[in-house]
């Protein structure tokens, strides 16, 4: 089995493939648990998936603008030509966010040359300057001393990107984060999960130290001492209500409504729950 999410991850193989002892487990696990099949449609292509239904109704606060978790401490994918395109069209904003023109022209580099860069290189940057002068994701920007949040998609909401145009432009592991999508070696089989107390023995994110997805722990006192504002308890809400926008466009609309029906057939969530509110997609800083 491999990690589907990180096939395009630059470090290749030796990420994405998954130890035999987390296979074996996620193999029992998903043999054994409350299961729905589905097709899936991601970039365009249709994939046969093994669902962890009851997983979408986890309570989940995607309180970005208040986590001090780098989350972006790495790049997590090769970039994609459609977010070349977005930098190299909006260049300036995106070195007023991130300052990395500035970095590489103080190490001596042409505009000329750090734009081909950006065209041509997995990451956009020189590949010796990767966690060295440029620590992070490339598009990995802060706006103050401890939250990291994403250029690419601020861009995209200052030229008022719908939903989807967001997602296009952005990495699907960074899209579907903190959903996780195993597969069988030739992708006969996708297997959707969310780390949780049964499936972070073979889940690549730690779910105990999540805030984000671990309710009782984004809610306890240990957590709130050193990360006092945000996470309130009344922003939590299920993962499909948190994600629809997300779910819908990464994984398509006929999925989505599989899993949402499912999860109030089992009572899982209510009808009463997918009230309109702003997507966690579009909100911003």
């Amino acid at each position: 089995m491999i990690y589907f999410l990180f096939l395009n991850h630059p470090k290749g193989e030796k990420l994405y493939k998954m130890p035999s002892e987390k296979e074996k487990m996620a193999r029992r696990y998903f043999s054994s648990g409350d299961m729905i099949e589905s097709d899936v449609e991601i970039k365009g292509k249709i994939y046969r998936a093994t669902i962890d239904y009851g997983v979408f109704s986890a309570m989940t606060n995607f309180d970005c603008f208040n986590c001090l978790d780098t989350c972006c401490g790495d790049a997590p994918s090769k970039f994609s030509d459609a977010t070349r395109k977005l930098i190299l069209g909006n260049i300036d904003e995106y070195n007023n966010l991130t300052k990395n023109i500035d970095i590489l022209e103080e190490l001596g580099y042409e505009r000329k040359s750090i734009e081909e860069s950006i065209q041509k290189d997995d990451l956009m940057i020189p590949e010796d300057h990767i966690g060295e002068e440029i620590e992070l994701c490339t598009c990995a920007f802060r706006p103050n001393n401890s939250t990291t949040l994403c250029s690419a998609h601020s861009i995209c909401l200052e030229k008022g990107m719908e939903a989807s145009d967001i997602l296009n432009h952005k990495p699907l592991i960074c899209n579907l984060w903190p959903i996780e999508v195993l597969a069988e070696e030739d992708l006969s089989m996708l297997y959707i999960t969310l780390p949780d107390d049964f499936t972070n023995g073979f889940t690549i994110e730690d779910y105990y130290n999540k805030a984000c997805i671990n309710y009782e722990y984004g809610t306890s006192a240990s957590f709130k001492r050193t990360n006092p504002e945000g996470f309130h308890k009344n922003d939590y809400r299920p993962l499909i209500v948190s994600y629809q926008d997300t779910i819908k466009n990464s994984f398509g609309e006929k999925c989505y409504e599989k899993i949402k029906k499912k999860l109030i057939e089992e009572e899982f969530v209510s009808e009463d729950e997918f009230y309109a509110e702003r997507q966690q997609l579009i909100k911003r800083y």
